[in-house]
């Protein structure tokens, strides 16, 4: 499973990582890191007492469950945390009960919304379309699109040397870093399931970037795609070791 956290960093379950979509970093977490921040994201608004992480997360796995043991793994998962950009405190601590997420903590997983490309596809079955309605899905669709586009222009965020550009191909009108052409964002189509469409009015934002480093070499693309009023969203990383 993959969880966005804050909308800058993401937690892959099976990758074991937390990676800053902003920088690149990455940081490797442990077996027994993935399995308590996973097991605290998924309760989120919930409180998790000491004994039902001890089971869910060290006794099912054969791990050694202690206090000081869980305390050790919090800090070195807010460190974690803290080292790739996020200031405020994710994972609180619930005084002699446990712990939870902080109830302002901005936290999405791929249930959430589509990641087409992640998913096998399957026939798709013509059905009439619903009424329009409005509610949280179509805010929450909305919110990721302005949190997408603000992570990019925010000056404390980028280096002095990115900036963003407003490109009007077509129908379309491309949000991007300006360093990217339309070529790059034609070519980042490949990542995705379905082809670069400008035919008729819909709206992008991509980001996306390549770090080379001395363990390896990394990719990531993310690209949200709004087409009157409905929005998917594209996460793709591929990491190549030196």
């Amino acid at each position: 499973m993959r969880f966005d956290i804050e909308g800058f960093i993401t937690f892959d379950t099976e990758d074991t990582s937390l990676v800053n979509l902003l920088t690149g970093d990455c940081v490797e977490l442990s077996q027994t890191s993935t399995r308590l921040l996973a097991e605290l994201l998924s309760h989120q608004g919930d409180i998790l007492s000491r004994n039902e992480i001890f089971q869910s997360v060290f006794d099912k796995y054969g791990a050694r469950a202690s206090n000081s043991n869980l305390n050790q793994y919090i800090s070195t998962l807010r460190r974690n945390l803290s080292d790739l950009g996020v200031q405020k405190e994710i994972i609180v601590t619930v005084p002699r009960i446990g712990f939870k997420i902080a109830e302002d903590a901005i936290i999405n997983n791929d249930r959430e919304y589509r990641t087409p490309f992640l998913e096998e596809k399957t026939p798709e079955i013509p059905v009439a379309p619903p009424p329009p309605r409005t509610g949280q899905p179509v805010f929450r669709i909305i919110a990721l699109a302005i949190a997408f586009l603000l992570l990019i222009i925010k000056p404390e965020t980028f280096r002095a040397d990115t900036g963003v550009q407003k490109l009007v191909e077509d129908q379309c009108i491309i949000f991007m870093p300006s360093s990217l052409s339309l070529n790059d964002v034609k070519n980042s189509f490949n990542f995705t399931s379905h082809p670069f469409d400008c035919s008729r009015a819909k709206e992008l934002y991509l980001y996306r970037q390549q770090v080379h480093g001395t363990l390896g070499n990394i990719m990531q693309l993310l690209l949200v795609e709004c087409d009157q009023g409905n929005c998917i969203s594209f996460y793709y990383r591929e990491k190549n070791n030196v």
